[in-house]
């Protein structure tokens, strides 16, 4: 890299947030990823985010042949909170870049070069995503940016499950950088705020991404940059209650912000329709009357909140928080009803 950098210092100083939450054998392998990185002027910020397992007893011996900082928050305040915990840390000791990068992640020795390379290219930009891969598929793509599709009412990930090899390798916008590795200047955090905290978690970095574009800076992915993913850490599945609720209520929130009116009514109904619970009678060795009856019992249940439909409980759970302004982390019993859906789906 050339040493003639911004702001005419030499190695500015990129601080890495990495934050852990019961998640110590994955923040470990990310940590030792850390260690090959070639670039010479870095530091790592370790947030512990409230772990209840042995996280702790396994990360405060780590012995990294980095500065590293260890942050204890003693509560679970999510992927916002955790990492707002180490970009403030960050930024209140000088890093002049921050990357926010995901526990569940390895990264390419160059990772940070080729990330402040295309800051050095692109002064106009304020945040920047990794070429994010799948950790399973190395060669195939999981994030390379996205778009909000108004007509569609959702987000779109041009790229994704991809092969790396039929991509271009030009840094490229994006509407949002993703929060799995999101590098940023230190300046823009300053100017317009950290992540909400009310996501908790899921679309805060999609919140983030157009904030910063409404301050007059471009988001991009630089390709060139290179990042392993293992997909769905956080919620045990990208389907489960956990991931239900927090995806539509966080869906509201955002659109809330950012969508125009006719986006946020067409959203509403697509909602409205998720409310009412779907009346069937399953087949079976028993009675007719008698499916007939417990079905007509399960939907009664269902409308009340209760029963065994987990998904339809968490999405319905999401919808009406919203309604009440109910933001932050979930309620416990989405968190019961995610490790009964778990259960499940272990015993087939």
């Amino acid at each position: 890299m050339d040493t003639k950098t911004l702001n005419e210092k030499p190695w500015p100083l990129i601080s890495v947030v990495v934050l852990n939450w019961n998640g110590a054998k994955d923040t470990l392998a990310c940590l030792d990823s850390l260690a090959a990185l070639t670039y010479p002027n870095f530091d790592v910020i370790m947030v512990d985010n409230g772990s209840t397992d042995d996280s702790l007893a396994r990360l405060r011996p780590y012995a990294a042949p980095y500065p590293l900082t260890l942050l204890e928050t003693g509560r679970n305040l999510g992927y916002a909170g955790g990492n707002n915990v180490g970009t403030k840390h960050a930024l209140e000791h000088g890093a002049d870049f921050v990357l926010v990068l995901n526990n569940d992640t390895t990264v390419a020795p160059d990772l940070l070069d080729r990330l402040l390379e295309s800051a050095q290219r692109h002064p106009d930009a304020g945040a920047f995503s990794a070429r994010i891969m799948y950790f399973d598929e190395p060669e195939k793509v999981w994030f390379d940016g996205a778009r909000w599709s108004p007509s569609n009412l959702q987000l779109e990930w041009p790229g994704q499950g991809e092969e790396e090899s039929s991509l271009g390798t030009a840094d490229h916008d994006t509407d949002y950088a993703c929060g799995a590795a999101l590098f940023f200047r230190s300046e823009v955090a300053r100017q317009i705020g950290l992540l909400d905290e009310s996501f908790f978690l899921v679309w805060e970095e999609v919140d983030w991404g157009f904030r910063v574009r409404n301050a007059g800076w471009r988001n991009l992915v630089a390709p060139a940059a290179k990042v392993w993913h293992k997909i769905g850490v956080s919620f045990g599945s990208e389907s489960s209650p956990l991931r239900t609720y927090f995806s539509i209520r966080n869906e509201l929130l955002w659109f809330s912000r950012h969508a125009p009116l006719s986006a946020r009514l067409r959203l509403w109904l697509k909602n409205l329709r998720r409310l009412t619970p779907k009346f069937s009678i399953g087949r079976g060795r028993s009675p007719w009357i008698s499916r007939l009856l417990w079905a007509v019992q399960d939907y009664f249940r269902a409308w009340l909140g209760r029963g065994n439909r987990l998904e339809y409980l968490a999405a319905r759970r999401a919808i009406l928080d919203y309604v009440h302004r109910r933001f932050g982390d979930c309620p416990d019993e989405v968190r019961a009803w995610s490790k009964a859906w778990a259960a499940r789906q272990h015993h087939g």
